[in-house]
């Protein structure tokens, strides 16, 4: 069954964004970062069982990532017949989007960690008719996929739930192809700036974010300023 709605919806929005203003950024050196508990912060997606609740959360206006999905989307840069792996897909805010950018001849891989997450994901591509989206559950430390099967890989308020996030670099470098890139949405940690759920719950601010992938190989290639609660990095895998 196709819901030509939420196709609409994905080519009307896309159709109508502006868009992205790219501007290369210097980050300031690592900062000490407060103590988090990152195991602890999972343990919610490790029993998830109420989806819906999710769907409400992710899904609203007032958070930034669903308000401003589409210039992400559109700075992500995919082009038709891309490969990209949206890691930490969740409820699936972005797989409509991709599943239009890449086209027929590309592939959206839609991961989670959480199987009522990957059951979800895999009822909304089959709603929406997203036949170049491929559903799966992957590790919590590992991407899942094969070496050089991607061009991009996305990671949305998600660099921040990794434990072992070098093993996590790891595992994306070996699946992305030469000049592969990786594009990183995360939380701005920063005190008297960001909130007290942010501080709490994020691991690492942006420098350090920075600074653990381009020690996993990565090079930097740029900052895009599009948004004011998180920030966007993009890196590329050297040839």
């Amino acid at each position: 069954m196709r819901s030509s709605r939420s196709w609409r919806t994905a080519e009307l929005l896309l159709a109508g964004a502006l868009g992205a203003c790219s501007t290369p950024a210097a980050i300031a050196p690592p900062a000490a970062d407060n103590a988090v508990d990152v195991h602890a912060i999972n343990e919610q997606y490790r029993d998830l069982k109420d989806v819906p609740s999710y769907v409400a959360k992710f899904e609203r206006e007032s958070r930034e990532i669903y308000a401003r999905r589409v210039e992400i989307a559109r700075a992500v840069g995919l082009r038709p017949g891309d490969r990209v792996a949206d890691v930490g897909a969740g409820t699936g805010i972005f797989e409509p989007l991709f599943s239009l950018l890449v086209g027929p001849a590309g592939k959206v891989h839609a991961l989670d960690v959480a199987q009522p997450f990957v059951e979800h994901l895999e009822r909304r591509a089959f709603v929406d008719a997203l036949a170049n989206v491929e559903v799966g559950r992957c590790p919590e430390d590992a991407i899942g996929l094969p070496d050089r099967s991607l061009d991009v890989v996305f990671l949305c308020d998600v660099y921040h739930h990794f434990e072992r996030p070098e093993r996590n670099l790891d595992s994306i470098r070996a699946a992305l192809a030469a000049s592969g890139r990786l594009v990183i949405v995360d939380f701005e940690k920063e005190a008297g700036r960001s909130s007290e759920f942010v501080m709490h719950h994020v691991r690492a601010p942006k420098a350090t974010v920075r600074a653990e992938i381009e020690r996993a190989g990565f090079a930097f290639e740029r900052e895009e300023r599009l948004l004011a609660e998180n920030f966007l990095l993009v890196f590329r895998k050297p040839r």
